[in-house]
């Protein structure tokens, strides 16, 4: 990783914990542990941040992606949403500086089912490593990386997407491999997203004689996305 920022990650500390287990070295993006004379935080590493050289442009950059990785976690692993916190500057042979911008941080309480870990054993009892390979998410991250539209479409199912957000997020990835979904399938979701209330309400879309319910659209986005993912990274190992 050729640059010098960094960003605190704010938020519940089960959730920072998760994602310094799940976003790991030697793979883009990963947590690192930082001190300094206030104690240790954890911060975020990306190579979204290559090349930027001002603490404002790393914060605007961090927006954008903690927005795409809060989702890709939670598709991913129970994590609730972190937000960016300062800014951090690593200096040669010197303490890291952060500095501070204001940002809200998200406000989640729920019942938590924490992080399963697999652990392998031989048969002498002996723990067996894993394997060295980045984890689901980083994967998720590298394909949005390769395909921008992929983090657009993300981003759009942050929270809970109605008809707006997911026909916003169809038309980010609507020219991407969807894994199969028909062509019925897919104009019963512009049907339903574009009839009453919705997405673009005119005349000229007609309510469907089956609409979907929420559930199906969201089901049926995430799955494009999903095979958008596969796709992307199959073509790029």
């Amino acid at each position: 990783m050729k640059n010098n920022w960094g960003v605190e990650l704010n938020g519940q500390d089960q959730d920072r914990e998760i994602w310094r287990k799940i976003l790991k070295l030697p793979f883009d993006p990963y947590v690192e542990e930082v001190k300094d004379e206030r104690g240790n935080y954890l911060a975020l590493r990306s190579s979204a941040f290559d090349g930027l050289t001002t603490g404002s442009e790393v914060h605007g950059a961090a927006r954008q992606l903690f927005a795409t990785l809060n989702v890709v976690m939670s598709q991913n692993v129970d994590a609730d949403p972190v937000s960016a916190g300062a800014v951090v500057e690593f200096v040669a042979d010197g303490t890291p500086r952060r500095q501070h911008f204001l940002e809200a941080e998200p406000i989640v309480l729920r019942l938590r089912f924490g992080l399963a870990e697999l652990t392998l054993k031989d048969g002498h009892g002996n723990v067996i490593p894993p394997p060295v390979r980045p984890t689901v998410a980083q994967e998720w991250m590298r394909a949005a990386a390769l395909e921008p539209e992929i983090g657009n479409a993300l981003r759009y199912l942050a929270g809970n997407p109605g008809w707006v957000e997911l026909y916003k997020a169809y038309e980010a990835i609507k020219g991407l491999v969807n894994g199969g979904i028909s062509k019925n399938e897919i104009e019963r979701f512009k049907q339903t997203a574009n009839v009453s209330n919705r997405h673009h309400p005119n005349d000229t879309w007609k309510p469907h004689k089956r609409p979907m319910q929420l559930w199906e659209g969201r089901a049926l986005i995430t799955g494009w996305i999903s095979a958008a993912i596969a796709d992307v990274l199959a073509r790029n190992p």
